[in-house]
């Protein structure tokens, strides 16, 4: 089963659970790090993310783990949620 997915600029990824592609990565100097992302497992939805935010793939709760290299070639990484207690809380 799929637990970690990587995405890159530009290039849809289609698992079992359903399609998932970056729409954008917003990392402008003195904003948040934000990732558009499309979803797609029988039903489009579109999330606004921050690493560390959590978003539903069917019943299955995923994060945005982390963004390298935001500023240029990016990789976006998200993980399978295992345990509640992993995701961050924002203030």
């Amino acid at each position: 089963m799929t637990t970690k997915i990587v995405l890159r600029h530009g290039v849809p990824r289609r698992t079992v659970l359903g399609s998932f592609g970056v729409i954008y990565v917003d990392a402008r100097p003195d904003h948040p790090l934000t990732v558009r992302l499309g979803v797609y497992d029988g039903e489009e939805r579109r999330y606004t993310l921050e690493p560390g935010d959590t978003f539903a793939v069917q019943d299955e709760l995923w994060v945005l783990d982390r963004v390298e290299d935001p500023g240029g070639d990016w990789r976006v990484f998200i993980r399978k949620v295992e345990q509640p207690s992993e995701v961050a809380q924002r203030p």
